[in-house]
């Protein structure tokens, strides 16, 4: 038996209390997966219950040991999977959650399972963060997945748009709440800024662009590095411009490929990879500029918030949701997306900036943020979502 779980198969306590419940069913960890864990830690520090169920031995297990938040053991989830609809079931009878969260859309259907195996009448929000809508869903069978949902919360206007279009579903249920950052840990700080480029020797006048999250194709990792360094890239003639990605190969020797693509553009000792860091807000402040070539439709892009949060200026596809996110050219540089010609364009405009007019947008970008994307005023719109739901968010003992 793993140290420290019982023979039920989740740690003690674990399920104490009625938590909400989050469901994070990928052994993954994007920024899907940190959202997650992040709800579930801020809960915890209201003083509410809540436990993340996800893959045993993956990164999320372990992220919760170093958070604190309580873990439960859960399989990868697929739509009929009888282990996850036996798992969720048990969920149901031991914990009698006050809220089971699922934030990808293939879980609804083993939960609607368990509902009817346990006749639980918990309620079940699905915080709809991936995709974009674009799959139909009008069908008799999602007719009834949809009737059982007490709410599905997208993160952006654009998502939320795609489901009443192409969903079968009350509009009632549909409830945009856009991310937010935590302003005071992401924030400008000349000291990390400091420190970071220190530590990878990098000049303190250096130019540097950054991108964090998974280092993967349809994130754009190949193509931003070319579009930079390749033939007529803006980053050609200067010694100065450094490129950096901190996260995750998506699979093992990828960096190495990044690094030999690097070494034959002639650029070998401007390109940097750094592991994942728990730590990412100490590394968005070394950044004069955050860009993201994703070739993916993104719903609305975390890690460019955090940028912006950071006073970092991005330069972002125009497509999905991010395209509410900021304004172009007075926060930030939108480019056509999966255009790395109009990328090369707009990455030499960035760079054309005078140093005083790219401060002045940098700190546009962190005003954004404070006054659209704050953590606090997001959780505050969760909460009243809950309370209107009739979920109790009182503390464990005070309901």
């Amino acid at each position: 038996m793993t140290p420290g779980i019982g023979a039920d198969g989740h740690p003690p306590g674990a399920l104490a209390g009625r938590p909400f419940l989050l469901l994070l069913p990928y052994p993954s960890l994007s920024g899907l997966e940190l959202f997650g864990l992040r709800f579930a830690r801020d809960l915890l520090d209201r003083g509410l219950p809540a436990a993340v169920a996800s893959p045993p031995g993956g990164l999320i297990a372990d992220q919760c040991v170093s958070r604190g938040v309580p873990w439960v053991p859960l399989p990868v989830l697929w739509r009929w999977d009888p282990r996850a609809v036996a798992r969720l079931a048990g969920f149901l009878r031991e914990g009698n959650p006050r809220a089971v969260v699922a934030f990808r859309s293939q879980a609804i259907y083993p939960l609607h399972l368990a509902r009817l195996l346990t006749r639980s009448r918990t309620p079940f929000l699905l915080f709809y963060r991936l995709g974009a809508g674009n799959q139909p869903r009008r069908d008799p069978l999602h007719r009834v997945l949809f009737r059982h949902l007490a709410a599905v919360v997208p993160n952006a206007d654009h998502v939320r748009n795609k489901i009443l279009l192409k969903w079968a579903i009350d509009p009632a249920k549909v409830v945009c709440i856009k991310s937010g950052i935590d302003i005071g840990r992401y924030r400008p700080d000349p000291s990390r800024r400091a420190a970071f480029r220190q530590a990878l020797g990098l000049p303190a006048d250096a130019f540097v662009i950054g991108n964090t999250g998974r280092i993967h194709p349809e994130k754009g990792s190949a193509i931003l590095l070319e579009t930079l360094f390749g033939p007529g890239g803006p980053g050609c003639d200067r010694a100065d411009l450094h490129l950096v990605y901190v996260g995750r190969e998506y699979r093992p020797g990828y960096g190495d490929d990044l690094r030999a693509r690097a070494a034959a553009l002639g650029a070998a000792d401007r390109f940097h990879l750094v592991p994942f860091r728990d730590d990412v807000e100490a590394v968005y402040p070394g950044f004069d500029l955050f860009a993201l070539a994703v070739t993916a439709v993104e719903t609305y892009a975390y890690v460019a918030l955090e940028a912006m949060a950071c006073g970092v200026v991005p330069v972002v596809p125009s497509t999905g949701g991010m395209k509410e996110m900021f304004t172009n050219g007075r926060e930030g540089f939108f480019f056509r997306h999966r255009d790395p010609d109009d990328l090369r364009r707009v990455l030499a405009e960035a760079l054309a900036l005078p140093a005083p007019a790219r401060a002045a947008m940098a700190a546009a970008a962190r005003a954004r943020i404070e006054a659209t994307a704050n953590w606090t005023t997001m959780m505050e719109a969760y909460l009243a979502l809950f309370r209107r739901l009739g979920i109790p968010t009182a503390a464990a003992g005070g309901e």
